[in-house]
C-alpha cells in the first residue's frame, strides 16, 4: 500500500531536495501564470516575501522580470543552501532558513507575500488548522497596511 508523503514534516523536505539536487519544481503556478497579478498588486520597487520558496524558479523569474526585492524563506536548510548558491548573482533577493509560523521580520515590511503551497504542507502536518491560523498571523503582520 502506497503511503502519501509527510509534506508536514520539515525532515520530509530535506530528504527530497537532497535527492533531487540540481532539479527544479514549481507548485501549482508558475511565475508567468500569475504575473498579470502581480504587476497590479506592486510596482518592481516594492518587497516581496515568498513562503516556502522550496526549489522553484518563481522567484528567479520574478526578479529577471524586474522585481528584484525578494526574500524567500524555507523550512528546509538544504533548499536554502542550494538556492542561494544557484541565485548568488541576484543580489537584491535573499535566501532564508525561518518557520512560516515565526517570521523574524518587522511589521508592515512587505508589498506583497506569495504562497504557492505551504498552506498545504502546513494542512498535512499536526496541529493543522493551529498552525495555518499562526501562518496567517505572521503574515498578516508583515505585510503592509493598505
Amino acid at each position: 500500500e502506497r503511503q502519501m508523503p509527510n509534506y508536514g514534516d520539515p525532515k520530509y523536505w530535506d530528504k527530497r531536495y537532497n535527492e533531487q539536487t540540481g532539479t527544479m519544481f514549481d507548485w501549482l503556478e508558475d511565475y508567468e501564470s500569475l504575473k498579470s497579478i502581480i504587476t497590479d498588486l506592486i510596482t518592481p520597487q516594492g518587497k516581496t516575501l515568498v513562503l516556502g520558496c522550496g526549489n522553484a524558479e518563481f522567484s528567479e523569474n520574478m526578479y529577471d522580470d524586474g522585481y528584484e526585492y525578494i526574500d524567500n524563506i524555507d523550512i528546509s536548510p538544504v533548499v536554502i543552501t542550494q538556492m542561494n548558491e544557484r541565485n548568488a548573482q541576484r543580489k537584491n533577493m535573499t535566501w532564508e532558513v525561518m518557520d512560516v509560523r515565526d517570521l523574524k521580520y518587522p511589521d508592515h515590511s512587505y508589498d506583497l507575500a506569495v504562497d504557492k503551497s505551504t498552506i498545504d504542507a502546513l494542512l498535512c502536518g499536526e496541529n493543522a488548522f493551529v498552525n495555518v491560523a499562526k501562518m496567517m498571523k505572521e503574515v498578516q503582520r508583515v505585510l503592509k497596511v493598505g
